[in-house]
């Protein structure tokens, strides 16, 4: 976005501003922010997304941070953060991510936590489309599609969408998705398990998987991603899934509760595979109550501090998929900085994607999670 767009949202902002002390009296609210303007010569002036979200390849791409520079901003943009919540380890340091990187750039972050409510996170976006920000940055909330008509707005008002974590539902306009491929992560710690569920047992070997909740479109590609490795590495079909069951949420709490059952209900199991680090935290927690924390292996997706933590003291934790929130956010700042200085700047897809990385007690040394 360039000098002219930035007066073209002072001029919207300001006709907003006046057409609130206009109608204020009579409890009409102002029109908000329709994403036209004028530039110097009086014509008009609107960011092209029509043609910039055309463009761009639908194609899943790897990128890596280290191939996308830092660029500065050409001017001080503001962009909104719709966060799906700022309360939980990844999501806090997401949004610090986010928030830290744009301001790094040179711009101002606007942000706005929903609480995982769709509807609240719904008029949060129109609120930033109201205030004429430069972009916006998403964690849609669930169910994404309820997200769809803001996202919309934001398209027609000529305002760019990044989301991060999640791409947004197909019906939406957006720019890309910054996110990590959650098959990929949760095949990698499915086929680390597998090898050494293998190699430590004879004949046949119980495992069970913590689902997060039903629906979830991470959850369940993390969960396939394990199992299809364990099937790849298995061909002699020693390996068995005995349990899934849902712990409701994304906790520790949920992940202990949950693996407390299972660990009861399955006096042979082997292993517990959790949809993120949460769960087999909590789940440690729950084997080391019933004296089977040294029995029993476990790995999951994220790569928290505290995941990290018991990993690198022996403890049952023995291989996570890397779900970076820090660099998802830098990506995904990087990238709408980038558009905004020059349009010609597109993404290389519409799901980017960071490498996959495997973390294991041989190369976690140096790694301090998040």
């Amino acid at each position: 976005m360039n000098k002219n767009m930035n007066k073209f949202w002072a001029t919207v902002l300001a006709g907003t501003m006046m057409a609130a002390m206009l109608t204020g009296c009579s409890g009409q609210s102002a029109t908000s922010s329709t994403g036209t303007g004028t530039n110097d010569t009086g014509a008009e002036t609107k960011l092209d997304l029509d043609s910039i979200y055309g463009g761009i390849s639908t194609e899943q791409t790897y990128i890596d941070i280290n191939s996308l520079p830092q660029p500065k901003a050409d001017e001080g943009y503001t962009i909104g953060l719709a966060m799906l919540n700022v309360n939980t380890g990844f999501f806090k340091s997401l949004a610090d991510s986010c928030k830290a990187e744009i301001e790094a750039m040179g711009g101002k972050a606007l942000l706005a936590d929903c609480e995982s409510d769709a509807t609240k996170q719904v008029s949060q976006i129109e609120n930033f489309i109201a205030q004429g920000v430069d972009a916006i940055i998403v964690n849609p909330a669930d169910p994404q599609q309820a997200v769809n008509i803001a996202l919309n707005k934001a398209y027609d008002a000529g305002i760019p969408v990044v989301s991060v974590d999640l791409p947004p539902d197909e019906g939406a306009q957006y720019l890309s998705a910054c996110v990590t491929d959650a098959y990929q992560l949760g095949y990698l710690v499915g086929e680390e398990l597998a090898k050494q569920m293998l190699a430590g047992n004879e004949g046949e070997v119980e495992y069970g998987i913590i689902g997060g909740t039903e629906g979830n479109y991470i959850a369940t590609n993390r969960n396939q991603g394990a199992r299809d490795a364990i099937a790849a590495i298995d061909t002699e079909g020693r390996l068995k899934e005995v349990s899934f069951l849902y712990a409701g949420d994304y906790s520790e709490q949920s992940g202990m509760e949950t693996a407390e059952n299972m660990l009861v209900a399955n006096p042979n199991l082997k292993c517990i595979i959790g949809t993120c680090d949460a769960h087999v935290v909590g789940a440690y927690a729950a084997a080391k109550r019933q004296g089977r924390d040294q029995s029993v292996i476990m790995g999951a997706v994220d790569g928290s501090k505290a995941a990290v933590e018991i990993m690198k003291a022996g403890g049952s934790i023995k291989a996570l998929g890397v779900n970076s929130p820090v660099v998802v956010g830098e990506v995904a700042a990087r990238t709408i900085v980038n558009l905004l200085n020059d349009s010609a700047n597109v993404p290389t897809s519409k799901l980017m994607a960071m490498q996959p990385e495997l973390l294991t007690p041989e190369n976690c040394d140096g790694f301090e999670g998040f």
